[in-house]
């Protein structure tokens, strides 16, 4: 992939910040020429493995935390530990497709949750294979603990742990996700990921926060991701962000490379090059209109 394509591969950049992107041709021909293959492999590298990732917190974070399709960031909630399971236990099955390919069986703070072909939430995912998930509750507080062992998700195999923490203040839900998984991409990449993210989602004004880092491992090569006052209000995924930077990096022989993504605001994206060059992309996103 060529950073000829940045602005649309800056939809992968994002991982489950996610917004369609287009590119400024007007300009694209000379971003090219200044572009090296290190550049090229590290937007690469990232959207291989925030594809993944992204997969795995829409697809399964959000569906098998108990949270509805209308409020995704806001886990389930219930007046006893057993309402607020079986409410996870059955909810799984809302968010696939066909009816019936997921069966999720619960013992105890455990279910076991049994993917067989079903197609993921806004059909872009397809699993197979088992999640174990257990549930830990307190006042205010959920904690999921989700594993997995040969897990296919879009043709990728993954192996590892994800831990989410949910906590309510008011309208305010924040969560709090910690992973560590390796396996093979869809590409037939080994894979190493190791992230910490932090977010926040007001059910009250439909607004999103995100910060925190990644670091990955794609073959030989590794880089870090760090998300850093990410915020989109109003107007859900397909939603424009109003703030935040994304900046990924490297290091390799002791050189080091960084590209950072900064959202000023509206439909438009800035992108600045490790020669300090900066470049504006426009977003195909909906503007918050209030």
């Amino acid at each position: 992939m060529k950073l000829a394509n940045l602005a649309l591969v800056s939809a992968t950049i994002l991982g489950t910040l996610a917004v369609g992107c287009t590119r400024d041709d007007d300009t694209a021909a000379a971003d090219d020429a200044s572009l090296g293959s290190a550049e090229s492999q590290l937007v690469e590298d990232d959207t291989e493995a925030s594809d993944l990732d992204d997969d795995l917190e829409i697809g399964l974070d959000e569906p098998l935390s108990g949270a509805s399709e209308a409020e995704p960031g806001s886990p389930a909630d219930g007046a006893s530990d057993d309402e607020v399971l079986e409410a996870v236990r059955s909810n799984a099955g809302r968010f696939f497709a066909p009816a019936g390919c997921v069966t999720s069986t619960r013992d105890g703070d455990r279910i076991t949750h049994v993917f067989a072909g079903c197609t993921g939430p806004y059909g872009m995912t397809t699993f197979d294979g088992t999640v174990v998930s257990t549930y830990a509750r307190e006042p205010g507080k959920l904690t999921v603990t989700h594993r997995t062992d040969g897990f296919e998700a879009n043709g990728a195999t993954i192996a590892g742990t994800r831990v989410v923490t949910y906590t309510r203040d008011g309208s305010t839900v924040t969560k709090s996700r910690t992973g560590s998984w390796t396996g093979t991409t869809a590409k037939g990449n080994p894979i190493g990921h190791d992230a910490s993210f932090v977010t926040t989602y007001d059910a009250s004004t439909k607004c999103l926060t995100r910060d925190g880092s990644a670091q990955t491992s794609i073959g030989a090569r590794s880089f870090e991701r760090t998300v850093d006052g990410y915020r989109r209000c109003g107007v859900g995924r397909g939603g424009c962000p109003e703030s935040g930077t994304i900046v990924l990096s490297r290091t390799k022989d002791g050189a080091s490379l960084s590209l950072t993504l900064a959202f000023p605001g509206g439909p438009r994206l800035r992108v600045t090059r490790p020669n300090g060059r900066e470049v504006t992309r426009l977003l195909v996103c909906r503007p918050n209109a209030t």
